[in-house]
């Protein structure tokens, strides 16, 4: 079925480069893939991505140079031929990994398979196809890393405390986070999706609740590279309280060695704090994390959603190469305040925090960090019609 309508992108108050945008529109999806969109005086198609959702549909596509105050009209209809996927996620079963591949580029791979403790991101290629992660353990040595903290591995998810479960560790006793299936492998011209069910399990294996963790990359131009990470749980075996500790942060990454705040890197957040000191146990709605990889200096900026609990995190950031989003760990930021960060979720109880992280050149001005946080929690508005 042919289908064709208008839809208007403004850019609000502030300039919007390479941005991802959506709009829920109440049509029938069968139908309605591939689509693509055409601009006024232009003959290059927009490509854009068609996901079907309750009660319709929702159309992704990358807005580009759009200057403040400005809107751009856009022409959405069916195209017969199919739109080229730039996003493709290459599933290995027998190596247990995920490659995701943008403009047939490597960018990460999720590796899930039972010899590793829990499921991490290794490697994180930035602009110029720069790793921006620490490769040790997980390859072995490498002239000039650091061999500390083998349970840092490049981007993760975990936890310390999950009740007086270890999940954050590997030292004896720990906690397993174990991959159980894929809800979903997606694809395509915008962006690839994948949805992974996790089990985090006591030391013996029982499980004690599960984990949906989604991660969708974007296909954004010139070499950058943004993805969103959202992590939910449902206490599905019986209540669990997630204790005051440093030692966890529901999205981590270290950071290459090159790149550490005390081998000349830079750690800066929102409100203008830079190194270690300032930013250590600081609320912030952003962290970022940059230093010289490979000659070139590059960054890894992690964003918290204001629909996050506890929005703003407080950041758990260090010299020798973490930075993680823990809200947890008040008694330890902050001791002379005699406050705790535990959180209880009943069984039953589902509970979610959705991160975005910008991978750029330069440090968090040179790469518009705050431009792009912006972007993430206030997109451009989309009219319909």
């Amino acid at each position: 079925m042919a289908f064709s309508t208008k839809l208007t992108v403004c850019a609000g108050n502030h300039a919007r480069r390479s941005c991802p945008v959506e709009v829920f529109l109440p049509l029938a999806a069968a139908d309605l893939s591939p689509m693509v969109l055409n601009t006024p005086g232009s003959r290059q198609a927009v490509p854009c991505q068609v996901t079907p959702v309750k009660g319709g549909i929702r159309l992704a596509w990358i807005v580009d140079a759009l200057p403040p105050g400005e809107c751009r009209t856009y022409t959405a209809k069916t195209v017969k031929a199919p739109v080229k996927d730039r996003v493709v996620l290459a599933h290995d079963r027998d190596s247990s990994t995920v490659n995701i591949l943008v403009d047939d580029k490597l960018f990460t791979t999720y590796h899930y398979g039972r010899q590793w403790v829990r499921p991490f991101l290794h490697p994180l290629l930035g602009p110029g196809g720069i790793p921006m992660t620490r490769t040790w353990p997980i390859s072995g040595e490498v002239p000039g890393e650091t061999n500390d903290h083998p349970h840092h591995k490049s981007l993760w998810v975990a936890h310390g405390e999950c009740g007086r479960v270890d999940n954050w560790s590997e030292e004896p006793g720990h906690g397993f986070q174990r991959h159980i299936k894929f809800n979903t492998l997606v694809s395509g011209p915008v962006f690839g999706k994948m949805t992974a069910r996790i089990d985090w399990c006591h030391p013996s294996g029982r499980k004690q609740f599960e984990e949906r963790r989604t991660i969708r990359s974007y296909a954004l131009p010139r070499g950058i590279r943004l993805m969103d990470v959202e992590v939910a749980f449902r206490m599905s075996e019986g209540p669990v309280v997630f204790r005051d500790t440093k030692e966890g942060g529901l999205l981590s990454v270290r950071v290459a060695t090159a790149m550490d705040g005390d081998k000349g890197g830079r750690i800066e957040n929102a409100y203008g704090g830079v190194s270690e000191k300032e930013t250590w146990g600081k609320k912030s709605p952003w962290c970022d994390y940059s230093g010289v990889v490979e000659g070139k200096q590059v960054g890894i900026a992690v964003f918290d959603h204001e629909d996050n609990p506890r929005y703003p995190t407080e950041w758990h950031v260090r010299d020798y190469g973490l930075m993680t989003a823990n809200c947890f760990a008040r008694s330890y930021y902050a001791p002379e305040k005699k406050e705790r960060g535990d959180m209880a979720f009943r069984k039953g109880q589902r509970t979610t925090w959705c991160y975005r992280v910008y991978l750029h050149a330069g440090d968090a001005r040179r790469g518009k960090v705050a431009e792009r946080f912006r972007d993430f929690i206030a997109p451009p508005e989309v009219t319909v019609g």
